[in-house]
């Protein structure tokens, strides 16, 4: 017994180093990243259809009479709600990209602006990837389970904390752009 429990925290312990390794690796990639103009970070913003997300969270959904038709009609909604968890992480770290250039601006309205952006933003991704890990739970589980049709508590998370996360961060990144970059923010608002 003694032997499973020392393999298990040299194990533990062997996988906190490995993810400190990869933490460090991160931030050195980060930091040795080009800096990029705000004109390049609004280009690479992918379009995310809030509406269709909402409507992937409906609960009043249609039930197929056969299994095999349930099942493919789940595994795309999975694939479609991944790609869009995917697609708001992913504007929100372009977005904090911007948000942090500007936290040191000299004028203060600017700072602030970029502070509260860059506060929507982490919002943004933890609710994404709380997101993304649940529904990863959710499709490994439900193999094993048929019966376990939808999974409210990742309709809850989503529809109660990302959609409006998602909105206040589109609404603080047009205020800044509104502010700073004036001829951007109808590129922000169509890239969102």
């Amino acid at each position: 017994m003694s032997n499973y429990l020392f393999v298990l925290w040299i194990a533990m312990a062997a996988a906190l180093l490995l993810l400190l390794v990869s933490a460090a690796i991160v931030n050195l990639r980060r930091r040795c990243a080009p800096q990029m103009g705000p004109d390049v970070v609004i280009s690479l913003l992918l379009p995310v259809d809030t509406d269709a997300l909402s409507g992937l969270l409906d609960q009043q959904r249609e039930h197929p009479s056969s299994r095999t038709a349930l099942s493919e009609i789940q595994r795309e909604r999975a694939r479609s709600t991944r790609e869009c968890l995917r697609r708001m992480a992913s504007n929100a770290a372009l977005l904090q990209r911007i948000g942090y250039s500007h936290l040191q601006s000299e004028n203060q309205l600017i700072a602030s602006l970029a502070q509260e952006m860059v506060d929507a933003g982490v919002s943004v991704r933890m609710y994404a990837f709380v997101g993304l890990v649940r529904l990863r739970l959710w499709m490994i589980f439900r193999l094993g389970m048929p019966f376990l049709v939808t999974s409210p508590d990742l309709q809850s998370l989503l529809s109660t904390g990302l959609l409006p996360a998602y909105d206040v961060l589109k609404l603080k990144a047009g205020n800044l752009t509104a502010l700073k970059y004036s001829g951007l923010n109808e590129a922000l608002n169509q890239g969102l």
